[in-house]
């Protein structure tokens, strides 16, 4: 038995050095100490709840008053030294290193140490951060109990209207737990019926599965008046029963009675009482005893979970130590090493997006397919080729020489005009795909392959700027490349597709071939066909709209033609250089930077640096307990 217990007990004691408390608030790292069965202690004020405890402990050593006294949990551990001549001893957690072997300063430290929390928690008269303390000796058994403040119901003087609410919160979060063992006390001089610690219990065990029932004051009962019904389980039963015990009044205390005294005096008091003969489940003794069972039966049922649940613990923290890297690099060797490894994580994030990640490659298309295909379209070629623009550039052109045959100068100036119109939506997907690039930076910084990236804010902060410096600059490399296209097609107008069209039209109406061509390669940008020809006289409404359609035509072949290469030149000078050597520039800046500069850029966020100091701190423990359960003979 005092093999699994004392493993209990070396593993609450590892869980309170590594900052694995009970009732921790903290959900983010697995708790041990949550897993450990252990016994709280609850009652009202005034129930007995504390003279309890120190009947166990055989010591007085709780701070004692009216009111609220005990005004944060106290954490008692019970080591059981086999040594029978071994000193008793208590240590603090918050003192570590100095052990107490008078007890009335034990109670003292905890009084101090109170009011030294309390003080900074001005607007509190209780909190839920508890103290813990270890005793040693060879007289109590292996346990873990934790003392609660007591129940109230409503705040006395001084105390704030919160208190009571407070008070119950706080003791529902210390016994919510499947492997918190509730000890109940209530005083048997009062109504059961309304018993606090009751009341709380089966608030969170209302089957009774965890709670174990303790009557005090059965010395101080009305006369005529007993819980023998109780105690025989006739009345208010309870799954794991009662117990009852007697211990020191008030009086007693003042009088410095000795706890071996108090221990005899209640014997004498349960065998003298015809209403408690021949009941076993009286006494501190039998008291502790049954704790101490029960806490082991807890104890085997709970080990085998507890094994399983630590190994998938530890390798989740593994992962989690290993994503949040090393906690320092010790030579420049080591920190150029990280940066440009991190550097290499990031191009590889970036470049995957850019091909097959949702919300960068696909998006850089629907710019080519979707947004530059409707700019296009909806161009206001309209007022440009309408009848009366037509006529107006035409004689424009022509000044004070009338063109002879074909109005040459027109053609161009129209066909000039009309192309200037392409260049604003050219160059708008050179901007529109240069967000995106800058939004895939974002995103690739989140990217998973970039998670040991994310604590270095100043780290992240370069890698960013010179990856939007380089974007800038390429996006003007794309402007340049679109814009110059688009004025290649102003510049120098082919003939000979001009040429082409007017012979297709002169063929149409002999030729069903030349039909058929001008209908397949040759439409105005309406989508119209120009395969009729017509022969009215020059300056004519008709012959001006045969003007505004062949024009149209080619201003249409243009336009097709700019849907094909402008995503190519965009790529080209945008996607893939940014694929190639987004951030070369910072690499080769790193190169030359001295450890105190890769320092600064390896400076990581605070909170990254708490988070791995408090994954190691729970891995460390986690390692011991499944080396401590693995060794231990159960």
């Amino acid at each position: 038995m005092d093999n699994v217990v004392e493993l209990v007990t070396r593993l609450q004691a590892a869980c309170t050095v590594l900052g694995d408390g009970i009732g921790g608030e903290d959900r983010s790292l697995p708790s041990l100490w949550e897993r450990l069965p252990s016994i709280v202690v609850i009652g009202g004020q005034s129930s007995g709840k504390s003279s309890v405890l120190e009947a166990v402990v055989g010591k007085d050593f709780l701070p004692r008053g009216t009111g609220i006294v005990t005004r944060r949990p106290l954490v008692l551990q019970l080591v059981h030294e086999v040594d029978e001549n071994a000193q008793e001893w208590g240590e603090f957690v918050h003192a570590k290193g100095r052990k107490y072997s008078d007890f009335d300063h034990i109670r003292q430290e905890i009084e101090d140490e109170t009011e030294r929390h309390l003080s900074t928690h001005a607007s509190k008269a209780v909190s839920p951060n508890p103290i813990y303390l270890t005793v040693h000796s060879p007289n109590v058994p292996n346990l873990t109990l934790v003392d609660m403040p007591g129940l109230t119901k409503v705040p006395i003087d001084g105390q704030p209207a919160s208190i009571v609410q407070d008070i119950e919160k706080m003791v529902k979060q210390y016994i919510k737990g499947d492997n918190a063992i509730i000890l109940a006390v209530s005083p048997a001089n009062a109504d059961l019926a309304t018993s606090d610690a009751l009341k709380m219990a089966r608030e969170v065990d209302p089957a009774g599965d965890r709670t174990i029932g303790v009557l005090t004051k059965l010395d101080i009962m009305d006369p005529g008046t007993s819980v023998r019904d109780i105690l025989d389980g006739k009345q208010l039963r309870l799954k794991h029963g009662w117990v009852g015990v007697v211990n020191r009044g008030q009086k007693d205390i003042n009088s410095k009675m000795s706890m071996q005294d108090a221990r005899k005096r209640e014997l004498e008091f349960f065998d003298a009482s015809p209403d408690y003969t021949g009941l076993a489940n009286v006494g501190t003794t039998f008291m502790a005893e049954k704790l101490s069972r029960h806490l082991l039966l807890e104890i085997r049922k709970a080990l085998p979970g507890i094994h399983a649940s630590i190994k998938q613990d530890i390798l989740s923290l593994q992962r989690e130590c290993e994503a949040l890297g090393p906690s320092l690099m010790e030579s420049r060797g080591q920190m150029m090493h990280f940066i440009l490894k991190r550097c290499r994580d990031f191009e590889t994030a970036f470049c995957e997006l850019v091909d097959r990640g949702r919300g960068g490659g696909e998006r850089i298309l629907e710019v080519f397919e979707s947004k530059l295909h409707g700019d296009l379209q909806a161009l206001p070629f309209d007022e440009i080729l309408n009848v009366d623009n037509v006529r107006r550039i035409i004689n424009q052109a022509d000044g004070l020489k009338p063109h002879l045959i074909a109005p040459e100068a027109g053609y161009r100036r129209l066909l000039q005009e009309g192309l200037k119109l392409m260049r604003d939506p050219a160059q708008n997907s050179v901007e529109e795909v240069h967000r995106i690039l800058l939004s895939i930076v974002d995103l690739a910084m989140h990217h998973d392959k970039c998670q040991q990236l994310t604590k270095y804010s100043a780290l992240i902060t370069e890698i960013t700027n010179c990856a939007v410096t380089q974007l800038e600059s390429l996006k003007e490399g794309g402007r340049d490349m679109v814009k110059t296209m688009v004025e290649m097609e102003a510049s120098f107008l082919s003939a000979n597709i001009f040429r082409h069209i007017m012979e297709l039209q002169a063929k149409a109406d002999s030729s069903p071939e030349a039909r058929n061509a001008l209908n397949s390669n040759f439409r105005t940008l309406s989508g119209k066909s120009i395969s009729d020809r017509i022969d009215e006289g020059a300056g004519s409404a008709a012959y001006l709209k045969k003007i505004g359609s062949q024009v149209s035509a080619y201003l249409n072949f243009v336009r097709r033609q700019l849907e094909n290469t402008i995503p190519k030149a965009v790529v080209h000078t945008q996607v893939l250089r940014a694929k190639d050597g987004l951030i070369d520039s910072f690499q080769e800046a790193v190169a030359g930077k001295d450890e105190a500069e890769l320092a600064r850029l390896l400076h990581e966020d605070p909170n990254v640096t708490k988070r791995r100091a408090e994954c190691a701190k729970r891995l460390k423990l986690l390692e011991k307990a499944q080396q401590e359960i693995s060794n231990a003979r159960i």
